[in-house]
């Protein structure tokens, strides 16, 4: 359906201030754009975008869309790894950079943010009361609190360890599709039994409601103990977490693991010398120093057990910080030299070793590239799977950037299936909506698509995300 984008632009400039509505093709552009590798289509140009100052903004926006059945896509900072962040029909685009409020309450032991602000900025802002925010994606400087809590994200082996930052969250201020506020949860810090809308609201990924505010439980920043370990494969840096966790070894707040390509490149990027092998990170966390000396001590007697080339705990910060610095450096090689296709594979935990070793023969033998390179780095001790395919060139077709994306996914996705997983920290919608259907079956397809329908009878909300791809 096309609109008159001049009155459109009007409309939408008396509900939010002319210089927070914008019909540009260049912002348009700019907003169609995310993390995937391909270039957009013309559907994924919006129509709009606005920058609402709160909830109130927000509620005239989805009320004026909603009246007229014009598609509403919720952006935070578009750094979603399957889809989420880019429109997949034209649309007026609901940015929330500008709902940055933030209140820190710790004689009621929590905070409430607004969606928009950066999950570093709000780090920073808790650290004065020594509180630790359960959330470190690695794009932690520009991702959004919002969009962390709509896909209940935490990355690393948090959850494994902390529980999901879902699990954080006392109440909400969410918008509906009809323009409806609601204020969910509780300002206790004991969360609500029984029926109560924040735990579905969580984790929605924007298909039922707009999030505008969160209430979330100031949690006593740990003390840590880092720990590295040096194995001569990336196997049996899996064995060693599958030995973890079958003999009920207190779970590392992080364990990240370098393979053996990843490791000499990320070690290389920061100045240090290379392994030769594959690498393992862990910290460990405990209220008090003495207590996180005594589980770090406990942890590298287990590591020991497992027989690597070397472990130690890493008692400098200078050294650490190189050392933890090393995966995201290994990462930006994979990211910035080539064209970089990865997957989400969190297998059952006793099935890892057979997980890791299907998933790198799907990527070495892909049908719609040939002589890509395997590249595996990132959140084992979740656990997590991350299975890169990596062209060393960015001059690819756009037709081929998008068969391999589909390849990569459909083919880890039936690992997900055959091992008993399921997405741990990417979101399940956009790209992996078929992966759902698969897993679960029609009549749990059927549940979440009248559930959407309740909360949103004209499909306004991202619309196209629970429907599958781009």
């Amino acid at each position: 359906m096309q609109y008159d984008l001049k009155r459109l632009g009007r409309d939408l400039a008396d509900l939010v201030g002319k210089e927070n509505a914008f019909t540009d093709r260049p912002t348009a552009m700019a907003y169609a754009k995310d993390t995937m590798p391909w270039d957009v289509e013309a559907h994924h140009v919006p129509y709009a975008v606005v920058r609402p100052a709160d909830s109130r903004e927000v509620s005239a926006v989805l009320r004026y869309a909603n009246q007229r059945a014009i598609p509403v896509h919720t952006h935070g900072s578009g750094t979603s790894l399957v889809g989420l962040g880019r429109p997949k029909t034209n649309a007026i685009v609901l940015d929330t950079g500008r709902m940055q409020k933030l209140e820190i309450f710790p004689e009621r032991g929590y905070f409430e943010v607004e969606a928009g602000m950066h999950i570093g900025k709000l780090r920073k802002a808790l650290a004065p009361h020594k509180a630790l925010l359960p959330i470190f994606p690695g794009s932690e400087p520009v991702a959004t609190i919002g969009g962390s809590v709509a896909v209940n994200t935490s990355a690393h082996a948090v959850d494994a360890s902390l529980c999901k930052p879902g699990d954080y969250v006392l109440g909400l201020e969410v918008v509906l599709a009809s323009g409806e506020i609601l204020n969910t949860g509780t300002e206790s810090t004991r969360k609500p039994a029984g029926i109560e809308a924040t735990k579905f609201l969580v984790g929605s990924e924007g298909l039922l409601c707009v999030i505008t505010k969160i209430r979330m439980r100031l949690i006593p920043l740990p003390r840590m103990a880092n720990i590295v370990a040096y194995f001569s494969s990336t196997e049996e840096i899996l064995d060693t977490v599958m030995a973890m966790y079958r003999e009920g070894i207190p779970t590392p707040l992080f364990f990240e693991y370098l393979d053996e390509k990843s490791a000499p490149v990320g070690f290389s990027a920061v100045g240090l010398d290379p392994p030769q092998g594959a690498v393992a990170m862990m910290s460990m966390h405990s209220a008090t120093a003495a207590g996180c000396e005594a589980r770090a001590q406990v942890f590298l007697d287990f590591l020991k057990r497992q027989k690597p080339l070397e472990a130690e705990i890493v008692a400098d910060a200078a050294r650490w910080g190189k050392i933890w610095s090393s995966r995201a450096e290994a990462g930006n090689y994979v990211y910035r030299l080539g064209s970089t296709f990865g997957s989400e594979i969190t297998p059952r935990v006793d099935r890892l070793k057979e997980a890791f070793a299907e998933a790198r023969q799907i990527i070495l033998n892909l049908d719609s590239v040939k002589g890509n390179e395997f590249y595996s780095f990132g959140h084992i001790g979740a656990p997590t799977i991350h299975a890169y395919a990596f062209i060393p060139s960015k001059e690819i077709p756009n037709a081929v950037k998008k068969a391999v994306t589909l390849e990569v996914r459909e083919k880890t996705e039936a690992l997900n299936i055959k091992y008993g997983g399921c997405g741990g920290e990417w979101g399940l919608t956009a790209q992996r909506a078929g992966f759902l259907g698969k897993k679960y079956g029609p009549a749990y397809t059927a549940f979440l698509t009248g559930l959407k329908k309740t909360f949103d009878p004209n499909n306004i909300l991202n619309r196209g995300n629970l429907e599958g791809w781009l």
